[in-house]
């Protein structure tokens, strides 16, 4: 718990425990760094420095008597792989950690206590680099402490995306969930499949919705990322430590896929990208087995680009109509001696539960995806639906994302989120007495872009609530006070100022 002394200290997410102590110490020409065996880490504080201080903190291959900053793995501290010690004296400061990573979040601390203009990414003259005095002992609550971007519907391109990944590690956010693929876009390269791009990634310009249409096309919107630049993504994010969770969404929500590949419906009629949100009745069509090639190609490349173990394929808001009528599927149904075309979506879930086994990575889903079949090993990410159904996944042992509907998605009004909402969710879903609570590896809040055009608007509606949910992912439950935390938001929006993101003010977020 934080010490008394503390509330000089504004750090967000909060600490599991700080101590202030008198006295501080400033960072200078002189300043040194010493960083043994964490060059990757090291060369990160220097970069983050840079800009705003004007000069590069220099490396020593040793310690001095003074003056110095320490950044030091060491095995032995109870903190997990994710958390830090972090201790400022008046001679030095240093971070030690049992891996890099944790290294990392003490950096993110560090510069929470340094002065708001650290955020700049231009030189500050006439700056006293000053950090008061203070040790801090920290380590997260939860291993998941996600964001999910929806660039389907709108497109955001390669800078706005590095920026997100900035300010996720400002908030020490670990899992960036990439929704790639959905009814209005497919933004992602294939190249055993150019027309996903080619067609799949524009659709007609809707001006009432703030579109901005191609240069050489001012009737289409669109865009996608080639795979090179994807990577580009994925090392960026990894030098923040945060895993980069692709969604390939399967079987519905994809008919961007199905105008380019109409063959792969039940129908295997023509159409257009979509221009308006909802939900489709043309899906991928689980009788047909050039769908399962279809997707198992695409998932290859997924799984060539991406390094991370988990691989999200979606699976919620599947109609099943067209399956029902679907001479292909019937077919299908009768083969694999199913009862139905619910037991079909089944079937299809765990072929790829299969595949992506085999292949050394694991599948994740919209709790949709959930039944007795499925593979313990499946994620579960609950948003809305028979919470019965998470809860047995839990008792054998499934992982579960917490993602509720009416409590996390960003891109609702704040007159149904507010921010005092947001920072007071918990992702508990079952009883207290199930003793199931560590099942639930952490909380992702979700934003949807479908009313989002636009950067300016992005960054409104999620911030400061992600901030909020960023404390819930790190801080002890224990630790937390909302009083406390808006507070210390007056002096962490500074910081957001500094990087030129419009937030909502804290009349905007409706207390």
């Amino acid at each position: 718990m934080s010490d008394s002394k503390s509330s000089q200290i504004s750090i967000i997410p909060e600490p599991v425990e700080i101590i202030r102590k008198e006295g501080s110490f400033t960072i200078s020409k002189s300043t040194s760094l010493h960083a043994k065996e964490l060059d990757n880490v090291g060369l990160y504080l220097q970069e983050l420095f840079l800009p705003a201080m004007g000069w590069r903190i220099s490396v020593t291959k040793e310690a001095k008597n003074a003056d110095y900053i320490e950044l030091k793995l060491n095995n032995k501290l109870e903190t997990g792989e994710e958390g830090y010690r972090l201790e400022v004296s008046k001679l030095s400061i240093l971070i030690e950690a049992q891996t890099s990573k944790g290294i990392f979040y003490g950096i993110q601390s560090l510069r929470q206590i340094l002065p708001k203009e650290i955020e700049k990414n231009k030189e500050k003259k006439n700056i006293n680099w000053q950090v008061p005095c203070v040790t801090i002992f920290d380590y997260p609550r939860f291993k998941w402490r996600g964001f999910m971007l929806d660039e389907a519907r709108h497109f955001m391109g390669m800078e706005v995306v590095k920026k997100m990944l900035d300010l996720m590690a400002l908030h020490k956010l670990n899992k960036f969930h990439w929704h790639l693929v959905d009814d209005q876009g497919w933004r992602i390269e294939i190249k055993k499949y150019p027309k996903l791009t080619e067609i799949g990634a524009f659709r007609e310009v809707k001006k009432e919705r703030g579109e901005e249409p191609l240069p050489d096309k001012p009737e289409i919107y669109g865009g996608y990322y080639t795979q090179n630049e994807v990577r580009e993504i994925i090392a960026y994010a990894k030098e923040c430590f945060i895993d980069v969770i692709p969604e390939i969404e399967m079987p519905g929500h994809c008919s961007a896929a199905l105008a380019a590949y109409p063959e792969l419906s039940c129908r295997g009629k023509p159409s257009a990208v979509p221009t308006r949100w909802g939900i489709f009745a043309d899906v991928y069509c689980p009788g047909k087995n050039e769908v399962y090639e279809f997707l198992e190609n695409v998932l290859a490349e997924i799984i060539d680009i991406f390094p991370y173990e988990i691989i999200h394929i979606g699976g919620d808001e599947v109609p099943k109509k067209r399956w029902k009528k679907c001479p292909d599927c019937k077919e299908k149904i009768e083969e694999l001696g199913l009862e139905d075309v619910k037991k079909l979506h089944i079937y299809l879930t765990n072929h790829f539960q299969n595949y992506l086994e085999a292949k050394g990575r694991r599948l994740m889903g919209w709790n949709q995806i959930l039944d007795p079949e499925l593979s313990a090993q499946a994620i579960c990410q609950f948003w809305l639906g028979n919470k019965a159904k998470v809860v047995e996944h839990m008792k054998k042992g499934g992982e579960v994302v917490g993602s509720n509907y009416l409590s996390t998605y960003l891109d609702h009004p704040y007159q149904i989120i507010s921010l005092k909402k947001a920072y007071h969710y918990e992702p508990r879903l079952a009883r207290k007495k199930d003793n199931l609570d560590e099942q639930i590896i952490g909380i992702e809040p979700p934003l949807w872009t479908e009313r989002i055009p636009n950067e300016k608007r992005l960054y409104w509606q999620a911030f400061p609530r992600l901030t909020a949910y960023a404390e819930t992912a790190w801080t002890p439950k224990k630790n937390k006070n909302y009083e406390l935390f808006i507070q210390k938001l007056k002096i962490f929006l500074k910081r957001l100022d500094m990087m030129g993101i419009r937030y909502a003010t804290r009349k905007e977020t409706v207390e």
